[in-house]
């Protein structure tokens, strides 16, 4: 079933389905996350957003402009490291289910593009598309950055760190000062701490390199939903009374996400960047014991050193070859992958990926 929602519509569906989208290992694709996500961003846009659902038991979220109905996408932005298509207690065949939905659905969808996706559910939305007569086309968004870590100390973690020489400088600094550590470290976990540890890090980002938030109350929203859940791990570095970094964690199912940074460029030689990642790295592995480390979105040279393994996120483009519009996005794409094939190092156009969105 396909129902063609309004913003206001779509959070009541959102309350409704909340155990439903819970069951999802993706913090991006549950009730918490959509929440926030209508709250501060939908309101700024103009969409309609369509809901499939297979009998309760798996969703599918899209959005669409409401100048352009027939081509819609993930429900997703900025913020959004990864995308679950059938979000909820999925079973076998609720792919098909969902993309045989979207095929009759009136008006028509020309197109339905789904990003960011794991491999594996790239994979099974092709097929699932295919088997409908839709052309599909992959491409690359980013890179991920992660750690499998159980079972792993902080010891053996950083004793493969290329930043262990600065951390332990800095300890040995801390020890030996007569008028007190020199940066004080600190991870906010409680939600009568968050608008606090929110202003803090708000102070810190706006004496930093990053750009000003596109939707400044999202990231305020989102920390008071994971401190409410058990989930937030908000690190701030300080020097006497001024906050000079900041690390915006959440710990969600055993594994830990690294979701903003930033430190104050005036302090740059104290490093407090760095120590204050090797303590947030400290609390995941020995305090939440967690099995992964992940560090969402893009191959910034950084991440490498932190992080052991990458995996590739994916977008998947859906072409119905039965409209108009469909089949000259097919047409488009098909040239594309063309162009592709003869040159590979031709950028894929008509796609863009973005390497900063969050940390």
């Amino acid at each position: 079933m396909i129902e063609r929602l309004s913003r206001d519509e779509l959070v009541e569906r959102v309350k409704r389905h909340a155990a439903t989208l819970d069951l999802s290992e993706n913090p991006f694709a549950t009730a918490a996350w959509l929440r926030n996500y209508l709250k501060h961003v939908a309101t700024a846009v103009d969409c309609q957003y369509l809901l499939a659902q297979v009998e309760g038991r798996a969703l599918m979220l899209l959005q669409a402009d409401a100048r352009a109905p027939a081509q819609a996408r993930a429900l997703n932005n900025y913020y959004s490291s990864l995308f679950t298509p059938l979000a909820g207690d999925r079973a076998e065949g609720d792919a098909e289910r969902v993309v045989e939905a979207l095929s009759a659905t009136r008006p028509a969808l020309a197109t339905v593009d789904l990003s960011p996706l794991s491999e594996d559910d790239a994979d099974m939305v092709e097929l699932a598309f295919k088997a409908r007569g839709w052309m599909t086309r992959r491409y690359d968004c980013f890179g991920n950055w992660y750690l499998p870590c159980e079972g792993l100390l902080f010891e053996g973690f950083m004793s493969e760190r290329p930043w262990r020489r600065t951390v332990t400088n800095w300890a040995r600094k801390e020890k030996n000062s007569k008028t007190g550590p020199i940066i004080r470290l600190e991870v906010v976990t409680e939600p009568d701490d968050v608008a606090r540890a929110i202003s803090a890090y708000e102070h810190v980002y706006s004496k930093s390199w990053k750009r000003s938030e596109p939707y400044p109350g999202f990231v305020p929203g989102w920390a008071a939903e994971c401190a409410a859940r058990g989930w937030l791990r908000l690190g701030i570095a300080w020097s006497g009374d001024a906050p000079i970094a900041s690390q915006f964690w959440f710990t969600a199912q055993r594994r830990a996400y690294i979701y903003k940074l930033a430190y104050d460029e005036t302090y740059a030689k104290l490093s407090a960047g760095t120590v204050l990642s090797a303590h947030m790295f400290r609390h995941a592995l020995e305090v939440d014991r967690v099995i992964e480390i992940d560090y969402l979105t893009g191959d910034d040279a950084y991440k490498r050193t932190w992080m052991a393994h990458r995996r590739q996120r994916v977008g998947v483009i859906a072409c119905n070859p039965r409209t108009f519009r469909g089949a000259m996005r097919a047409a488009y794409e098909w040239a594309g992958a063309t162009r592709h094939r003869l040159w590979p190092s031709a950028p894929a156009k008509g796609h863009t990926t973005v390497s900063d969105r969050q940390a």
